[in-house]
């Protein structure tokens, strides 16, 4: 004989705390939905504005490298950046594949002269928009 199941007067419930993470993923989503609404309509930010500051120098058997650290203080990322570095009437440069919004990155210039002797101009020259 079969086993009879038991009546319910009432049907199953969801329990509590299957609410309670329904609510918090739907509050996450709808935050992540502003967040991505709100990058949309508001202005794209100032240009890259890139500085250029000196590092350490090292002696090598090319010459003197010289280590420049480049930040970009704007809200738009910059592509191909090209940095030049002066130091008397010797010119080293170098391009950087990209400086991040708010970010920064690391590259070396090559001079024949020991750049920590003073003299030393450093600049960026030019970029492109991602």
């Amino acid at each position: 004989m079969a086993k009879a199941r038991p009546h319910r007067s009432h049907p199953d419930r969801t329990p509590l705390a299957e609410w309670i993470v329904g609510g918090v993923g739907l509050l996450v989503a709808l935050a992540m939905l502003g967040v991505l609404l709100g990058e949309a309509v508001t202005e794209r930010g100032s240009p890259p504005i890139l500085t250029v500051a000196a590092g350490p120098a090292t002696r090598t058997p090319a010459g003197w490298l010289l280590e420049v650290e480049v930040r970009n203080g704007g809200d738009v990322t910059a592509a191909n950046v090209e940095i030049e570095g002066e130091l008397g009437r010797e010119t080293a440069g170098a391009t950087l594949g990209y400086v991040a919004a708010r970010g920064s990155t690391r590259a070396a210039l090559i001079f024949r002269a020991d750049p920590r002797g003073g003299g030393l101009e450093l600049r960026a020259t030019g970029f492109e928009s991602p």
